[in-house]
């Protein structure tokens, strides 16, 4: 690479999101060539698309921009992590997505073309990275139980600040519609063995548009990750005092939920359970490690 020349490679999810305008992501392009980049744009077409992309390409080039959800950001991030840490260019996010969890947390601008202008301007801000088993990653959230089809599959416009996700507990608690998962867990030297509804490994302030964890103290770089089980829920008392808790975002006076910051998790199931990562499906486990590796990429964040 020409030790002068600013090479972008720009990966585009043309899917995502509401609009299919295409007129801001040609600003974005003019504001990264006029900020001394040659740019190389990259339209995913599969899903899978930007880890590839990513990961044969990223290393030579100066900065990797992705364009899309969070399961875009997921990729592209999964791809870099296949890279040696100093292979691993800085990463620009322009956010496109309904959900735009990780956008929120770091302050990111909804808007394409100030978010490109951000991108060239701002400062690198390195963040952990979930590592989901042996080959799979996640930026903010590994999820399983409820969580994986309540925020994930409901549109955008019915997810209201309470508790989307106090709503479906109750509904699908009278209509027996939900059976609580037995899950061993084990984190820093301690286990529990417990009935969950709904289980979350995460990083942000902001999951799936519904919960805002802003007072649990999270940080995108601190090396811990926050782990929060929803106990099964026996009565209404119980369905009460969750609701409560997840309308105040106090869960750790709660006696139907764990919270607790962790470095690594283990999980083992009696039967095989799904999980969501970021937002995606992310397989079917009956035993899976969690990792938080430790300000593994650089993202690029308004100065």
């Amino acid at each position: 690479m020409n030790a002068v020349e600013k090479k972008l490679l720009f990966i585009v999810n043309p899917r995502a999101g509401k609009t299919k305008s295409r007129a801001p992501l040609f600003d974005a392009v003019s504001i990264f060539s006029k900020a001394g980049y040659l740019v190389r744009v990259a339209e995913t077409r599969r899903h899978g698309d930007a880890t590839e992309l990513a990961e044969r390409f990223g290393g030579d080039f100066n900065l990797v921009v992705c364009h899309g959800g969070d399961g875009t950001l997921n990729e592209a991030v999964s791809g870099l992590m296949q890279l040696p840490p100093a292979d691993r260019p800085p990463l620009g996010y322009i956010p496109g997505g309904t959900v735009n969890d990780v956008a929120k947390t770091l302050g990111l601008s909804l808007d394409p073309i100030l978010a490109a202008q951000d991108i060239v301007t701002g400062r690198e801000f390195p963040i952990d990275i979930g590592a989901f088993g042996k080959d799979r990653w996640f930026v903010y959230v590994a999820a399983f139980g409820l969580f994986t089809g309540v925020s994930y599959q409901t549109p955008q416009e019915d997810k209201q600040v309470l508790g989307r996700l106090a709503y479906f507990l109750h509904g699908v608690k009278a209509l027996g519609e939900v059976k609580p998962i037995h899950a061993r867990v084990e984190f820093e030297n301690q286990a529990l063995e417990l009935d969950v509804l709904d289980g979350l490994v995460c990083s942000t302030t902001s999951v799936g548009g519904v919960l805002a964890l802003d007072s649990l103290g999270i940080s995108l770089n601190d090396g811990q990750s926050e782990l929060l089980l929803v106990r099964d829920i026996k009565n209404l008392i119980d369905f009460n005092n969750v609701s409560t808790a997840l309308l105040k975002s106090d869960f750790r006076e709660n006696e139907n939920i764990v919270s607790k910051k962790v470095r690594r998790v283990h999980f083992t199931f009696d039967t095989p359970v799904d999980w969501s990562l970021d937002g995606e499906y992310g397989g079917t486990v009956t035993d899976v490690e969690i990792v938080n590796h430790q300000r593994a990429v650089n993202i690029i964040v308004p100065r």
